[in-house]
């Protein structure tokens, strides 16, 4: 038995007005309206945070920890704990272990998963929760409608998908283009579940430095692979050829938080999946992600 879900209108706004004043001090004299209209017009752009929940440590620590919860791969650092969390992943415990040292990840202690599948497929899910999260996964989804269907399948009626996402302007995709409904439609035409080579590629040729600091100074540094030469498009060629047959695990999409809105909120209305935007949180200054929220119908 399921606790009752937070009605969706007790929830943070995207922009706390009284904080938005706080936190400026040039806008201290501003009434509502001039607040509003600062933020939309200067603010976002400037990076100026909206809510504190804008925040990954503010949003995290606004997630119920008395409701059901599952985490979607939480690998060995995962954002919720408690006895209240599950978690899926592509792998058992021990083998996240194995591959974080590896990969000589910083984090090696991964918690008990309790829902594995090799190929993300969400339908070894067996049961209902009232929130899930996940945190720089729904970029990695190959259709993106399947992952919010699969999300919708597992979330109780009124339940929420609490997400952080990267922002493709302050990270490594700063030159990748950026997300449209055309593609995420057409990816679930197909029925995707495979990256495409374009992506694969990106990801070896056309990503650059993931220092969000310098992308907010507009330091964007220069695509890696073609500032190698012909011989790394050569090599990123042969590799994506060969992987082609495989599974291969990168990110599909190129978020900024209007086209997240938008794209969520158009296969919705397509009826598409039975998920509502709720809140999306603009990216504060020097960071690389924003935070969102979707609310089960």
């Amino acid at each position: 038995m399921t606790h009752d879900v937070v009605e969706a209108s007790a929830f943070p706004p995207e922009l706390d007005l009284e904080f938005y004043r706080a936190a400026n001090a040039d806008l201290s004299g501003f009434d509502v309206a001039g607040l509003r209209r600062h933020f939309d017009l200067h603010g976002k752009a400037e990076g100026r945070a909206g809510s504190p929940l804008a925040y990954r440590e503010h949003f995290l620590a606004a997630i119920p920890r008395d409701l059901q919860t599952l985490e979607i791969g939480p690998f060995c650092k995962p954002a919720l704990r408690g006895g209240n969390v599950s978690y899926f992943d592509v792998a058992d415990r021990e083998a996240l272990m194995r591959r974080a040292a590896v990969l000589q990840y910083a984090y090696t202690e991964a918690p008990e998963i309790h829902f594995v599948s090799p190929e993300a497929d969400m339908a070894v899910v067996d049961r209902t929760f009232d929130q899930l999260f996940s945190s720089h996964c729904v970029e990695h989804q190959p259709d993106l409608v399947r992952h919010l269907n699969d999300v919708a399948r597992v979330l109780t009626a009124g339940g929420r998908y609490f997400l952080l996402v990267p922002d493709k302007r302050y990270c490594f995709d700063h030159f990748h283009p950026g997300a449209t409904l055309v593609d995420v439609l057409g990816a679930h035409i197909e029925g995707r579940r495979r990256h495409s080579a374009a992506n694969l590629l990106r990801a070896k040729i056309t990503a650059t430095h993931n220092d969000p600091g310098a992308h907010w100074r507009g330091e964007h540094g220069a695509p890696i692979g073609i500032a190698e030469g012909d011989a790394r498009v050569r090599q990123a060629f042969d590799q994506t050829t060969a992987e082609a047959s495989v599974y291969t695990d990168t990110h599909a999409w190129y978020f900024t938080p209007e086209a997240f809105r938008d794209i969520v909120a158009a296969t919705g209305r397509l009826g598409l999946h039975p998920l509502e935007v709720e809140r999306v949180y603009n990216t504060p200054f020097g960071r690389l992600e924003f935070a969102a929220v979707l609310a089960r119908r």
